[in-house]
């Protein structure tokens, strides 16, 4: 429940996050050509072959003082704190007639703003909307500037591409499953203010319990466990890949182990029912 997505796509209102989210996953977030399309996080799955994916959340759009609570200001922030890995979103195209590169730092400065921990975590620069008349130019501009800025430590990764015309879309999917291989989770600070949204428990997740039935299946029961359950579509695989995760880090895989489970056997929590794969 602490993590919300592998990987959040950052950026300024309509630099491109909920399309480029739409075309990587089968997420079909709200698209529009004003600010503040998406008012609270996206969620998609990223499926590279069969054993290995990643989820990706499509944030709200900053804008700055959010760290002071401007706009969506902290409600966004908070959710960042929930991810490995950031998509910095900036737009190219010259559509709003911005700067790119002042973009990037602002963004940069809100999230030190808020907490200056969240800069550690890996930061690939998407240049998004290659497919208008001036993105090359300011590109390369942004490159440049990225290059000759001596306050980062490193210049970031910059990656271009057009949800429009899909290029770039191939190689950004590797170098982020790339950076996510190397990446731990982080710590989020503070109360876990999405559990008590939720109305979720908060002690830790020893507050389920693992019995077999006469039939030798494994019965599932606890009172965050069944919530969970409830506020979980089945008919989604996204929504069921993101509750076995969720059983996984409440340690249900661990406990069923220890009480004998083996690949195969059925696993019941109230009215449905999957098996058990190690």
């Amino acid at each position: 429940m602490k993590l919300l997505a592998d990987v959040g796509l950052i950026g300024f209102p309509s630099a491109g996050k909920s399309t480029l989210l739409s075309v990587i996953t089968d997420a079909k977030p709200k698209i529009g050509d004003y600010h503040f399309t998406t008012l609270s996080p996206n969620l998609g799955m990223v499926r590279i072959d069969v054993d290995h994916d990643f989820a990706v959340a499509d944030l709200p759009g900053l804008i700055e003082g959010a760290a002071n609570g401007v706009g969506l200001g902290i409600e966004f922030l908070r959710h960042i704190e929930r991810t490995r890995v950031l998509l910095h979103v900036i737009d190219v195209g010259g559509y709003e007639q911005r700067d790119p590169y002042e973009d990037f730092l602002k963004i940069n400065e809100e999230l030190k703003k808020y907490d200056p921990a969240l800069l550690d975590r890996p930061q690939i620069v998407v240049a998004t909307k290659m497919d208008l008349p001036d993105a090359k130019e300011n590109l390369e501009q942004l490159k440049a500037k990225l290059a000759d800025d001596h306050t980062l430590p490193t210049p970031p990764v910059v990656m271009a591409i057009s949800s429009v015309t899909h290029d770039g879309l191939q190689p950004l999917i590797a170098k982020t499953a790339e950076i996510l291989d190397q990446t731990p989770a982080f710590p989020v600070k503070g109360l876990d203010d999405l559990d008590e949204a939720l109305g979720l428990p908060t002690e830790p997740d020893s507050d389920f319990t693992v019995e077999q039935d006469e039939d030798g299946t494994w019965v599932l029961s606890g009172e965050k466990l069944e919530r969970l359950f409830k506020m979980t579509n089945m008919d989604h695989e996204e929504s069921t890949l993101r509750f076995a995760r969720q059983l996984r880090g409440m340690g249900v895989d661990d406990a069923l182990r220890e009480k004998g489970a083996k690949n195969g056997d059925l696993v019941q929590i109230d009215d449905f029912t999957f098996e058990f794969v190690e």
